[in-house]
C-alpha cells in the first residue's frame, strides 16, 4: 500500500465513522430533550425519523453529483454540511432548530459513505479491494453498533449537546486532510443533474420509509389501514412508473434502469435490504441482555461493545476472503454465521457465556456481509464511473432494509409499562420469550438471505 493510499484510507475512513456515527448516537438523548427543550416524547421520535428520510433521500443524490462533478468536491461538500448541522443541533433551542440541524448533518452523511466506497473501490486494485472496502465495513459496523453507547456516556456525564458539539473539530480534521486528496483524473464531462427523477426519487424514498415508520407492529392489520400509513406506501409504490419512463428517456439518470434487468445487480440490492434488517435485530440485543442477565436499565448498550468488536474484527478478514474467494462465497457464509447467531439467542442464550457466544456470531456474520461484498459486487457489474450512483444504490436498499426492520421484528416483542425491578418473574419470562421468537424471526430473515445469495452466478475465485 502506497503512501497516498494509506492517506487515502485514513481520510476517508475517518469521514465514514464519523458519518455512521451520528445515524444512533442521539437515541440515549430522546427522553432528556422532553425536559431539556420542554416537548412531548412523541415528537421526539422525529430526532431520529428526520435523519433517516434525509439520509436516505441525499445518497442516490449526491452519488450521481459525485460521478457528475468530482467526488472529492462532494466528499468535501458532505464534511462541511455535517460540521454545520451538528453546530445547529448543538446550539438548538427548540425541536424545531434541533430538526433542521439533524436534517443538515443527514445531507452531509448521505454524501460520505457512499462516496468513500466508490473513491477507495476505485483507488485500489481489484485483488486488493475487498481488504479495502472491508475496513469501511468495520468502521461503519463498528460506528452504528457503538453510537447508542458513546450518546449515552456524553448525556450522563456532560450534556446531550456534546453529542453534536464533539463532531465540529472532528470534521474540521476531516476536511483539512481531504483537501490534500487528489482530484480524480479523466472525469466525465458536466451534465445537467436530472432533477425531474431525483425529485421523484426524493418523494418516492420518503413516502415509502415514512409509511413504514408509522406502521404499529403491535397492531399491524389495523396501522395498515389508517391515513398516516396507506396513502403514504400507495404513493411510493404508484410514482415508480413515472420515475420508469423519466429515467429510461434521461441522458444521465439518477437512478440507471438497467441495473435492474441484471440478474446479480437486484439480487446484490435484495441482500443489502436483509442486511439492513439483520443490522436492526442487533438493536435489541441490550434491552435482551438486560432482561436476561438482570441488568441494571441503561447497562445493556455496554454489553454492545462485544459485538462491535467482532463486526470490527471480522470485516477486514471478510474483506481479505473477498479477494480471493469473491463475494458469493462470503455472502454466505456471513449470513450462515448470523443464523447461528439468532438461533442461539432464540434458543440456548440463558447467561453470559451462550449470549456472548451469540454475538461473536453474530458480529462476525454482520463483518461479513455488511456492505463490503456487495459493494464489491457493484464495482465489477457496474461502469467505474457509475460508482458513485452504484454504490449509494447499495446503501439505500439497506437503510430501506433498516426501516423494514422495526416493522417485521418489534411485533414478536411483548411490551410492559411496569418497571424491571417490579416485574414479576412470569412478566418477565413472557418478554424473554417475545425476544427469543424476534430472533427466531430474525434467523428466517437470514436464511432468505443465504437462498438469494445461492442464486448470485458468479464465479469462485481460486
Amino acid at each position: 500500500m502506497s503512501k497516498q493510499q494509506r492517506f487515502l484510507l485514513i481520510t476517508f475512513l475517518l469521514g465514514v465513522f464519523l458519518g455512521a456515527l451520528d445515524s444512533g448516537v442521539i437515541s440515549p438523548a430522546l427522553t432528556t430533550l422532553v425536559k431539556e427543550l420542554d416537548i412531548e416524547l412523541k415528537f421526539t421520535i422525529w430526532v431520529v425519523t428526520i435523519y433517516t428520510l434525509v439520509y436516505a433521500v441525499s445518497m442516490p443524490i449526491t452519488g450521481k453529483l459525485a460521478d457528475l462533478y468530482g467526488r472529492k468536491n462532494i466528499f468535501l461538500a458532505g464534511i462541511f454540511l455535517l460540521a454545520l448541522g451538528s453546530l445547529v443541533a448543538g446550539l438548538s433551542g427548540s425541536l424545531p432548530s434541533l430538526l433542521v440541524g439533524r436534517a443538515i448533518q443527514a445531507a452531509g452523511a448521505g454524501g460520505i459513505i457512499p462516496i468513500a466506497n466508490a473513491v477507495i473501490g476505485s483507488s485500489f486494485p481489484k485483488e486488493k479491494r475487498g481488504m479495502a472496502l472491508g475496513l469501511i465495513g468495520a468502521m461503519f459496523g463498528i460506528a452504528s453498533i457503538l453510537g447508542p453507547a458513546v450518546g449515552g456516556f456524553l448525556v450522563a456525564q456532560v450534556s446531550w449537546r456534546w453529542i453534536f458539539i464533539m463532531n465540529i473539530p472532528i470534521a474540521f480534521i476531516i476536511f483539512l486532510m481531504a483537501l490534500k486528496l487528489p482530484v480524480e483524473e479523466n472525469r466525465p464531462k458536466r451534465t445537467i443533474l436530472d432533477w425531474k427523477g431525483a425529485l421523484l426519487l426524493s418523494v418516492a424514498i420518503i413516502s415509502l420509509l415514512l409509511g413504514l415508520t408509522n406502521l404499529d407492529t403491535q397492531d399491524l392489520i389495523r396501522s395498515i389501514t389508517t391515513l398516516s400509513v396507506w396513502p403514504l406506501l400507495l404513493l411510493s409504490v404508484g410514482i415508480l412508473v413515472p420515475l420508469v419512463k423519466i429515467e429510461a428517456k434521461s441522458e444521465d439518470p439518477i437512478i440507471n434502469i438497467s441495473y435492474f434487468r441484471n440478474r446479480n445487480i437486484v439480487l446484490a440490492l435484495l441482500i443489502s435490504t436483509i442486511t439492513g434488517i439483520g443490522i436492526i435485530s442487533m438493536i435489541f440485543i441490550p434491552s435482551f441482555s438486560e432482561l436476561l442477565l438482570d441488568l441494571a436499565t441503561g447497562r445493556g448498550g455496554y454489553v454492545m461493545v462485544i459485538l462491535a468488536l467482532a463486526s470490527g474484527f471480522a470485516a477486514p478478514i471478510g474483506g481479505v476472503l473477498l479477494d480471493r474467494w469473491g463475494a458469493k462465497p462470503v455472502v454466505l457464509t456471513g449470513f450462515s454465521l448470523s443464523l447461528i447467531g439468532a438461533l442461539i439467542f432464540s434458543f440456548i442464550a440463558d447467561g453470559w457465556v451462550f449470549l456472548i457466544i451469540g454475538m461473536i456470531f453474530s458480529g462476525v456474520g454482520i463483518g461479513f456481509t455488511m456492505g463490503t461484498p456487495l459493494n464489491y459486487l457493484m464495482f465489477e457489474l457496474t461502469p467505474q464511473k457509475e460508482a458513485g450512483s452504484s454504490q449509494s444504490l447499495v446503501s439505500l436498499f439497506r437503510s430501506i432494509g433498516t426501516s423494514l426492520g422495526p416493522v417485521i421484528l418489534a411485533g414478536f416483542i411483548v411490551t410492559s409499562t411496569v418497571d424491571e425491578q417490579t416485574m414479576t418473574t412470569l412478566e418477565k419470562s413472557l418478554i424473554i420469550v417475545g425476544y427469543e421468537r424476534m430472533y427466531l424471526a430474525s434467523s428466517v430473515i437470514f436464511l432468505i438471505g443465504i437462498i438469494l445469495a445461492l442464486f448470485l452466478r458468479l464465479p469462485y475465485k481460486k
